[in-house]
């Protein structure tokens, strides 16, 4: 596939970044001050010498540490957690789907949606309410399902760096989000040293997973002299249905209405196929101290399904049989979904301060239709393309020897189209005209901020942030398939479609470390979020396409509502934490946070005065059947606690050394107007996991037990599920540069519903509200051996 860059863009661009480098006076590199060794660091560092090419001495290659200036000393320090390649690599066997690697880190969970593509919630806070940045890129979704979500764009095998900012973020790290923020991020060019001439590594893997018969495989290569850094990765995956530990489905005829017979153990539409991510990058060493990186990224999926959507991202074309004139049939040679990205960065650090900037642009086009474990009367199309155009300018000035002073600004620019192609020849429901959900969609932000950072003491640290930010809003006029839309089409072209928001975000962090043995610290914040053109925008309140807008998974139908005001969350959060001096023998860690929100957007069963559907009796009032609602601004209250903690048990010639780590978490979410719980709030869970290391020799037996979730959002009729206990085993083995992982996932086959799965919807007619029996979740993974394979060199 040809790679495409527009020359205008770097034209601009790269004379403006290296202007920055060539008339300053770069400052000296200071020189980093080495930790006493502990049996944690160690088995790190050993860990990092087996498996990570960057671990390769000094005479051989050299990074840019001091280049890369992402984030304040203090910015890690409250409800900061941070995932590193070496930690990283234990779960790749297990993983095709990057947003399931956040899932160590305490209060974070995952949306299930298709294979690679689930949603991260962190804290209850999900989707568009993170800010989410891939390498600097703040990547939007494009589907009114959100099936295209920003971590689907990087496989799991090219990330190299993880940071979660749970609840309270530092203002630098972005607005228009209110749950925390997520930095994604693949691995720092290294060049080679003085002496070192021609510096080429490169890594080669595979994976498989024999429940859904998942493989994969991934490439990455580079190549580098003292200056110049030529990089290329490039992945593929794909799998069938996975099947739980037994049958699931409620009994009926709505279950073989496919092209053929599934199981009742087998989760129906969780296949996807053809995923491919491939990266090519160049990277400059100015000097020492400066680096220009330029990345372009594509990414084909042929296909993917969603057990818990009525739809998926599959593509259709028009039907040339006469006999089935305007209809449509698959197209096995088109990709279902496109997204390309283009990514220039500077960093820098001078005698007066660092400064990083950043511009990217993302096109994406996206298709869905059902896959043929549906309904297969007929096919339905849905199309959505978008751009988005980015960027962000950081400068850290130090004030005084005790201040830094970091100032800056971002902004975003997205256009969306959404559009249904008409079915049939015959005026009525799907025919004759294209269905526009979102026509010329726009949404622009931009922000500033500033924010101090002050050491006062060698005990006392604090971080005082504010930020300000407008968010614009608009669509043009929209039409539906017929005039049979014509009540709600004119109805919404009559309103105001465009709006603007005001945001005012602060952040006051604080840490206290009385002495090395622990450390207590302290955050409060406020942050605004502007409503999703998917929030504000869906018109319709006919049933079918209705339901076409779930970005949750539940199974109902949604309509906006362009009365909207953004989301603005209040959040307190205070953790403390007792170890050793090292921090790697032992360590108890408790966070306790609380987050009110006010105009929380949640959802009201849709009012009567919309008429059809909304003004039926069940719709209002049915607790066991999918119903139609829409999205509105309710106050609301999540707060809860997180325990970590880890222990070095010891170490025993020959057998090895021993460790053992656990976390406990608890949320609760609440609307404050209407007393229903919060939807897909994870129930109190524990993780226990027992490490044995022997060299090169890694051994995890974990159990991850979660208790029976009740509290349930009644206004979705959100379904229960009851309480589970799972075992994991695995075991790897690194060499100098090969290495090999197993796992068993679910070891003793135990049968559980995934708490934050969703309703499940992956065969019958999922276009027809409820021709697919209500109370039914996505279950989780029966037992499966996963292998992975990597060589490095």
């Amino acid at each position: 596939m040809p790679f495409h860059c527009p020359r205008g863009l770097l034209a601009i661009l790269v004379p403006l970044f290296s202007a920055l480098s060539l008339f300053t006076t770069p400052a000296h590199a200071q020189t980093p001050v080495s930790k006493p060794a502990t049996p944690e660091r160690q088995e790190e560092a050993q860990t990092r010498q087996h498996t990570d090419p960057s671990s390769a001495p000094e005479s051989a290659a050299h990074e840019l540490p001091a280049v890369i200036v992402t984030d304040t000393a203090i910015s890690g320090a409250m409800n900061a957690y941070s995932l590193p390649r070496s930690k990283l690599r234990e779960r790749r066997s297990a993983n095709s789907d990057t947003a399931r690697l956040l899932e160590n880190a305490p209060g974070v969970f995952s949306y299930a949606a298709g294979g690679i593509s689930s949603l991260p919630v962190v804290r209850g806070l999900a989707d568009d309410r993170l800010r989410t940045s891939v390498d600097g890129m703040d990547l939007m979704s494009a589907c009114p399902n959100h099936m295209n979500p920003a971590l689907s764009y990087i496989a799991p095998s090219k990330v190299a760096a993880i940071t979660v900012y749970a609840g309270i973020a530092p203002v630098s790290e972005g607005g228009d989000s209110i749950g925390g923020a997520i930095k994604v991020e693949s691995a720092t060019p290294r060049f080679a040293a003085p002496d070192g001439g021609i510096l080429a590594e490169g890594e080669v893997g595979y994976f498989s997973r024999s429940n859904g018969h998942a493989r994969g495989a991934h490439l990455e290569a580079s190549i580098a002299n003292t200056w110049l850094n030529l990089s290329y990765s490039d992945s593929w995956s794909e799998s069938d249905n996975y099947r739980a530990a037994r049958g699931f489905k409620k009994p009926g005829m709505w279950k073989n209405m496919g092209a053929h017979p599934i199981r009742d153990d087998e989760v129906a539409s969780s296949a996807y196929g053809g995923a491919r991510n491939r990266d090519a990058g160049i990277a400059l060493s100015l000097s020492r101290d400066h680096l220009l990186r330029f990345q372009y990224g594509e990414q084909y999926l042929d296909y993917e399904n969603f057990p818990n959507q009525r739809m998926d991202m599959l593509a259709s074309r028009p039907d040339a049989d006469p006999l089935n004139a305007g209809g449509y049939v698959i197209d096995k040679d088109k990709p279902s979904n496109i997204n390309r990205t283009l990514n220039l960065k500077y960093a820098g650090r001078y005698e007066w301060g660092s400064l990083e900037a950043g511009v990217f642009r993302q096109t994406l086009r996206h298709h869905m239709e059902m896959n043929p474990e549906r309904f297969m009367a007929m096919l339905m199309p849905m199309d959505a393309q978008a751009t988005t155009v980015g960027g962000t300018l950081k400068l850290g000035i130090p004030v005084a020897s005790n201040h830094l002073l970091n100032v800056g600004g971002d902004f975003q620019d997205y256009r969306l189209d959404d559009w249904w192609p008409p079915i049939g020849i015959s005026p009525g429901s799907m025919c004759c005209d294209d269905f526009w959900n979102i026509r010329d969609g726009r949404r622009k932000r931009v922000g500033v901020f500033a924010e101090l950072e002050t050491q006062w003491n060698p005990a006392w640290q604090t971080l005082l942030g504010i930020r300000g930010g407008l968010v614009e809003s608009d669509v043009g006029g929209i039409q539906g398939y017929s005039d049979r839309y014509a009540n709600d089409a004119n109805r919404f072209n009559q309103l105001d479609h465009d709006k603007t928001d005001r945001h005012f975000d602060f952040t006051v962090l604080a840490r206290f470390t009385p002495d090395s043995r622990q450390d207590y610290e302290f955050g409060l914040a406020r942050k605004t979020r502007s409503p999703s053109l998917y929030e504000r925008y869906p018109w319709s309140t006919n049933a079918m396409a209705a339901v076409m807008n779930n970005v949750v998974g539940d199974g109902n139908g949604y309509i906006g509502n362009i009365r909207l005001e953004p989301e603005i969350a209040h959040t307190l959060g205070v953790s403390g934490a007792w170890h050793d001096a090292e921090k790697a023998r032992w360590e108890f860690k408790i966070s306790g946070h609380i987050t009110y929100v006010k105009d929380y957007i949640d959802a009201r069963r849709c009012p009567a005065t919309l008429g059809g559907v909304c003004a039926s009796l069940p719709n209002g009032t049915a607790t066991d059947r999918h119903v139609l609602l829409q999205y509105v601004n309710q106050d609301a209250l999540l707060y809860g606690i997180d325990i970590t903690g880890h222990t070095w048990l010891g170490e025993a010639t020959p057998i090895g050394g021993f460790s053992i780590q656990g976390a406990l978490g608890y949320l609760r979410g609440k609307n404050l107007g209407t007393g229903d719980s919060l939807y897909h709030i994870m129930p109190a869970n524990a993780k226990l996991a027992l490490r044995h290391r022997l060299a090169g020799w890694i051994n995890t037996l974990e159990m991850v037990s979660v208790s029976a979730k009740k509290r349930v959002s009644r206004v979705r009729n959100e379904m229960p599920t009851p309480g589970y206990t799972l075992f994991n085993l695995s075991t790897a083995y690194a060499w100098k540069h090969f290495g090999v992982e197993l796992a068993v996932e679910n070891l003793f086959n135990k049968f559980y519903y995934q708490p934050l799965g969703g309703a499940y919807l992956g065969q019958g007619n999922s276009m027809a509200l409820n021709a697919i029996p209500h109370g039914m979740v996505v279950p989780g993974r029966g037992r499966s051996v996963n292998v992975a394979l990597n060589a490095r060199f």
